[in-house]
């Protein structure tokens, strides 16, 4: 909600004054009656059993009618400039929450949340997976110039071909729904946006954004098709077995 301007020295103080962001948001939420993700919110918090202060990077999902905070995210996997800026949650494990969302037979949608850069690590989703995540949300701040002049003169559309091709592979490999709102802006500055719905079967929604366009849309999403897709590929099955031969993945979400 601050952008990204950790250099600027009025940076730390207008995080210490995102709360307000937040309570506006829950505010919104309440008076709306919808379901609100907002964008990412820098926050300063005390490190415990310190007087230090760190900088987190963090996700909320506010719940419809009420404003209450179904789940709280602070970023784990940190792009490398946010290193020397922001405090990772390290071995903290990724969790699912249920949300306000319903399925068919009443029982509530559970999703999980990720941010940005979290989206190359495969083994983010399968936490979320195994803990019963069906739609995963991710909030981006994501450019074309996040590659290096090296990089781009081979592809200089290399960032959206990341994105748009891990998207669709994370939605198919983990049969859930993939939510990602990427920043907007001018394609002369970076901006690719590429915000869209992933889903198995169907890839990117129709009516997703292909392009850096500042805008709403609002799409239809058929959650069936995670259904369908899981019993066809039987993913979140094998995860749960027992004598699963990625057991390691199991036992270290079990152990944390």
């Amino acid at each position: 909600m601050t952008s990204w301007e950790p250099e600027h020295p009025e940076f730390v103080s207008a995080s210490k004054e995102s709360a307000s962001y937040l309570s506006k948001y829950q505010h919104l939420a309440k008076a709306l009656n919808i379901n609100i993700v907002p964008g990412t919110i820098c926050e300063v918090h005390k490190v415990p059993n310190s007087n230090d202060e760190e900088l987190r990077n963090m996700a909320y999902f506010l719940a419809a009618g009420t404003g209450e905070i179904c789940s709280a995210y602070q970023k784990k996997n940190l792009w490398h400039p946010e290193r020397p800026h922001l405090t990772s949650s390290t071995h903290t494990p990724h969790t699912a929450f249920d949300t306000p969302l319903k399925h068919a037979n009443g029982k509530p949608v559970r999703a999980g949340m990720l941010i940005c850069w979290d989206l190359a690590f495969p083994e983010a989703f399968r936490q979320l997976v195994l803990a019963g995540a069906k739609i995963i949300i991710i909030p981006s701040y994501w450019t074309a110039l996040d590659m290096c002049k090296d990089g781009l003169a081979y592809n200089a559309d290399c960032e959206r071909m990341f994105i748009q091709s891990a998207l669709v592979t994370r939605a198919f490999e983990n049969t859930a729904a993939v939510i990602y709102c990427n920043a907007g802006g001018p394609a002369a500055e970076g901006f690719f946006g590429c915000s869209q719905v992933a889903l198995p079967i169907v890839g990117t929604v129709p009516g997703s954004f292909t392009d850096g366009e500042e805008a709403m849309r609002i799409l239809d999403v058929d959650m069936r098709t995670v259904d369908i897709a899981e019993r066809n590929y039987q993913i979140r099955q094998d995860l749960a077995r027992e004598d699963w031969h990625y057991g390691y993945l199991k036992n270290t979400v079990a152990r944390l």
